[in-house]
């Protein structure tokens, strides 16, 4: 077993990992001291990835002659690295060494910067990160569970007694005493006390499974106070990626973390000139623009632009544009928020002097960055009427709104100064996001600075058909009934499959759209509307147009619809013959009261004793009503059991039924309560005047619970 061991051992020592390319993790040449930091810890990170630290640090000094070849090739491989990455005159100063383990002392000794000295209550940090190759992990179990419960003294033990354990991995994940650490934002002392024993020249290589160094996880849980304190160690973590090519302040804005991202993008500013890596340019720049697009931080995205034009210009294959992001985003604007009458009739009156930043210069409009400045809002003397606190949040909403649209204006004025080739890329996948999710006065202003947007194709579907298959009616009315440009062409239009427009209508909606009406019969009458309204839009001779599987609009309509109807026609006759029995009880109870007047009759006369009495007319006029509206409810009730269910029928004919049928049962279940309140009081409280209160509370109750329940499928 132990010559096994060794075997592996040697085997491991000795890699050779030839079809590495240096470059890919060292991206710049060492020069002198000025970059020799950067170098090294680039230079670290390629070297531990490939498990060949060994040859640089002594542990695999020169072997016996029979393991010597196998020694020296992996020697010279890493020595290679190293020259390929050196400039000339840093080169002259290590010609002649003969290992990896001299170049590397060489060009420490030369070009490194002295260390600052140690603190006196501090022990003297690690030099280097080491693996714990040979450990099970189940040892650091109670240096572990120290870390996680803040327990400074018992996790120091372990530091004092092995110094190998600020850095090895501790789980299967690879985290290191650090990432644990800094997991838990309580661990503030001693996130602080742990880094006083680490090297930060190390910190960089301390990196897990997903190549995420402390300072990735500490934006990724959003612990801002070690991010500080990783920045002011080595602020050089700002500027290493991990395997996804996420920087730090990445993690921070897709968490999301605003506060802590808010710190990185300052340090990231402060510390811009440290790597070749920028956050602000390239495919990383690309990544920070569209996710504080995405986290809706609009006046830092304003600023980025402001400040990096060129952020608004990029594109890359894996990482929607800028103007793809805010066009899509639907909660930015007016169009993608609900609200009532009175809320819509406050956000009119509410104005606002500021947003940020002046971007619309042909309307010279003056705006200023939010937050920044003070926002002055004048409401009428109508909306004085409606609470502060409602008004401030419309305010707010106008503010987002304004500033989503400004935002939206500065990317496409910077767009606009691209090639007219490089255009399409931004503004054609940005007008289809943005006719997907329902946002017209974003193809609105992208129109007006890309006429041609407006025949933005994505996957054979042009805006207007993406607009008719997703159901976005309000992109669907500005182009059809406030744009109208090229409507003639829109009308005869034809997708791959030879579908006209009113084919498409034809289509079943996407679910989620389906979902936003209660019950499969009323999706059944929204689909049906749907199809109408296109079909009012198209020429009359494609009503029965041909696609290439050789059916009309009508046949697709049925086709797609069929399991739809028939779901349809399940609800309507579950929900019909529950409320048939509820109309037959009603009517049942009501017709014996009629019968049994409370009180009694007379004797002699055989009328009711309380004929004349006030409550007694209010009961018998309920009762009445009650019977003749329960049995109206349960024949319509009726006529939806007994209809055909054709596709057309949901349009008009079962949904009136069923809505009449509804309000005819609310009446007779309130005339219902009022008669028996009445029955009551002639009974028990001719004088008892009192109890007409508690009456009149408990039937309001079962009133307000039959309507607050039935209202949603009413509307």
């Amino acid at each position: 077993m132990a010559s096994s061991n060794t075997n592996i051992a040697v085997t491991q020592q000795y890699l050779y990992p030839c079809h590495v390319n240096p470059s890919g993790f060292v991206s710049i040449k060492l020069s002198g001291k000025t970059n020799y930091d950067r170098w090294r810890e680039q230079m670290m990170c390629l070297i531990q990835s490939h498990d060949m630290q060994g040859f640089i640090d002594g542990r695999f000094r020169t072997p016996s002659e029979a393991k010597y070849e196998a020694w020296k090739r992996s020697d010279s491989l890493v020595k290679r690295w190293m020259f390929g990455l050196l400039t000339e005159g840093v080169m002259d100063t290590v010609v002649g060494l003969h290992t990896a383990m001299g170049v590397w002392n060489k060009l420490n000794n030369t070009y490194s910067t002295p260390p600052m000295p140690a603190s006196s209550s501090a022990p003297a940090p690690a030099t280097t990160t080491v693996t714990n190759k040979g450990k099970d992990l189940a040892e650091y179990i109670p240096l572990y569970r120290a870390i996680i419960e803040g327990d400074w003294e018992t996790a120091q033990e372990h530091f004092n007694k092995d110094s190998n354990t600020l850095s090895v991995k501790l789980n299967a994940a690879s985290h290191r005493a650090l990432h644990i650490a800094i997991s838990r934002t309580e661990n503030t002392q001693f996130v602080k006390n742990l880094l006083k024993k680490i090297n930060p020249n190390s910190l960089p290589s301390m990196v897990n499974n997903y190549g995420q160094n402390p300072l990735h996880y500490a934006a990724m849980v959003g612990n801002t106070a070690a991010s500080k304190m990783l920045v002011e160690r080595n602020p050089h973590l700002l500027s290493f990626p991990d395997r996804k090519e996420y920087l730090p302040i990445h993690r921070a804005v897709y968490s999301p973390h605003k506060i802590t991202f808010m710190y990185l993008l300052e340090a990231c500013k402060l510390h811009v000139g440290l790597s070749q890596h920028s956050p602000f340019e390239g495919k990383n720049g690309a990544l920070l623009l569209t996710g504080v697009i995405n986290q809706g931080i609009l006046d830092v995205a304003y600023e980025l632009i402001t400040e990096h034009p060129d952020m608004a210009r990029t594109k890359y294959k894996d990482v929607d544009t800028p103007l793809m992001r805010i066009a899509g985003k639907l909660d930015l604007y007016y169009s993608g928020t609900r609200y009532n009458f009175y809320q819509r009739f406050v956000y009119s009156y509410v104005t606002i002097d500021s947003v940020f930043g002046n971007t619309n210069k042909a309307q010279d409009i003056e705006n200023q960055k939010i937050h920044k400045n003070k926002v002055v809002s004048r409401c009428s003397l109508y909306t004085g009427l409606f609470a502060a606190l409602q008004i401030k949040r419309l305010k707010d909403d106008k503010i987002k709104h304004n500033a989503a649209l400004t935002l939206l204006t500065s990317i496409c004025e910077e767009v606009n100064k691209t090639k007219y080739n490089d255009m399409g890329d931004h503004y054609f996948k940005a007008t289809n996001a943005a006719a997907v999710n329902d946002t017209p006065e974003a193809i609105e202003e992208m129109v007006k600075y890309f006429p041609q947007a407006i025949w933005s194709n994505t996957n054979g579907y042009y805006i207007i058909q993406l607009a008719i298959i997703n159901r976005t009616e309000k992109v669907y009315n500005l182009l059809v009934h406030e744009m109208n440009i090229n409507m003639f062409l829109h009308k005869v239009m034809k997708d791959k499959d030879g579908n006209h427009l009113l084919h498409v209508a034809a289509q079943l909606a996407p679910i989620h759209k389906l979902n936003m009406v209660s019950g499969a019969a009323l999706q059944m009458q929204r689909e049906l509307q749907w199809f109408q309204e296109v079909e009012k839009f198209v020429e009359p001779k494609y009503k029965e147009a041909m696609n290439k599987r050789q059916e009309t609009p009508i046949m697709v309509f049925r086709r797609e619809h069929k399991e739809l109807r028939k779901e349809g026609e399940d609800w309507m006759k579950k929900t019909a013959d529950s409320y048939t029995i509820t109309a037959a009880l009603i009517i049942t109870i009501v017709f014996a009261a009629a019968i049994t007047v409370p009180g009694g009759n007379n004797s002699e006369t055989g009328k009711a004793v309380y004929l004349t009495s006030s409550s007694f007319i209010i009961f018998a006029v309920s009762d009445a009503i009650s019977l003749f509206t329960s049995t109206t409810s349960l024949l319509l009730f009726l006529s939806i059991l007994t209809a055909r269910y054709r596709d057309e029928d949901f349009l008009y004919k079962l949904p009136k039924r069923l809505i009449f049928g509804l309000v005819m049962l609310f009446l007779c279940v309130t005339s219902l309560m009022v008669a028996f309140s009445a029955a009551l009081f002639i009974v028990s409280g001719q004088e008892k005047e009192w109890i007409l209160i508690p009456i009149a509370a408990l039937t309001c109750l079962a009133i307000a619970s039959f309507a607050a329940l039935q209202f949603s499928l009413l509307v």
